[in-house]
């Protein structure tokens, strides 16, 4: 038989687990969780999430996400990291974070009797605790949604590098035959032909039209003078071998070694040149195209150099290459 002190104690600690096996309850726990999450944060709303989208990236190659703003790789999948990435940014914009922010909420834990009996009390009326920035956050959203986030306008030649853009043309009737002979001092050709061929290469920025030069700029000005060229004999003006002399209607050239040339003037082109080399009707045809073009516009069009190649036959070609300076 127990003893009376023992017969107690075992008496009050079968209180003691009766009173705890019903303290705690199905409806205490649920009343636990229910207060625990009436302080958790709010997921994002759908239109915070479709904004969150649009300052992210997606790699072409590799499919990972990156930051529009730092370009940092964001490994989660989840929408609300790449928020929670965009307002720890430092690069983000004040009001794009502010878009983003999610809205905490609190809720009244319910209340009970101190005895047994729940007494069923009439709902109240919770005024949720958001913040004033939350509020403005949440006016923010913009109610349609841009399916793309507007990239920033490239500056061409200020990333860091040196880009450099080059426009090149090369047409069938960028062409013109011509007869000429070298000359210089103690020696000279005799008088024979071409079939030239003309290209022209512009370097440069790109423009706010997207272009360098336009193509057909170049084309419509080439045109021009292989046309002014074409089926002449090519006179250098500005020779130290021959002696050129005019009577009116014809051009009479006499050489050192005393052979005489006359030509209708009609059927020359007085060049400013010192040779009637494929190099120099480079340089020629590079001011002529300057001058079309006028000096101020390429300049202001970020160009700098102009090559001009002057084709005799194939693949024998002389070029220049001219640098444009203010």
């Amino acid at each position: 038989m127990l003893s009376v002190d023992q017969e107690q104690k075992r008496i009050t600690e079968q209180e003691g687990q009766s009173s705890t096996s019903q303290s705690i309850t199905p409806e205490s726990k649920r009343r636990r969780r229910s207060s625990a999450g009436s302080n958790m944060v709010k997921e994002l709303s759908a239109d915070q999430k479709a904004v969150v989208k649009t300052y992210v990236s997606r790699d072409v190659g590799d499919g990972n996400i990156k930051c529009f703003y730092c370009a940092k790789e964001i490994t989660s999948r989840n929408v609300d990291r790449w928020a929670s990435h965009l307002r720890g940014c430092i690069k983000t914009p004040d009001d794009v974070k502010a878009q983003i922010q999610p809205i905490r909420g609190a809720a009244s834990s319910p209340s009970a009797t101190s005895n047994s009996t729940a007494v069923r009390t009439a709902p109240q009326t919770v005024k949720p605790d958001v913040s004033s920035t939350a509020i403005a956050a949440a006016a923010a959203v913009p109610t349609t949604i841009p399916m793309v986030a507007q990239l920033p306008t490239p500056n061409a030649m200020g990333n860091g590098y040196n880009e450099v853009f080059k426009v090149h043309v090369s047409k069938d009737y960028m062409k013109f035959n011509a007869a000429h002979f070298i000359a210089y001092k103690g020696f000279r050709e005799k008088l024979h032909g071409h079939n030239y061929r003309l290209a022209v290469t512009i370097t440069g920025q790109v423009g706010p039209d997207g272009y360098v030069v336009d193509f057909g700029e170049i084309k419509k000005i080439s045109r021009v003078i292989c046309k002014d060229l074409n089926e002449s004999f090519l006179v250098p003006m500005n020779s130290d071998a021959l002696k050129i002399s005019f009577d009116g209607t014809n051009v009479h050239i006499l050489t050192e070694d005393m052979a005489k040339f006359s030509f209708p003037k009609a059927d020359c082109s007085l060049l400013p040149i010192v040779h009637s080399s494929a190099e120099e009707l480079a340089i020629y045809i590079s001011n002529q195209l300057i001058d079309a073009f006028t000096l101020v516009a390429l300049l202001d069009r970020g160009v700098r150099k102009i090559e001009v190649s002057i084709s005799e036959a194939n693949q024998q070609f002389a070029s220049y290459e001219r640098t444009i300076l203010a």
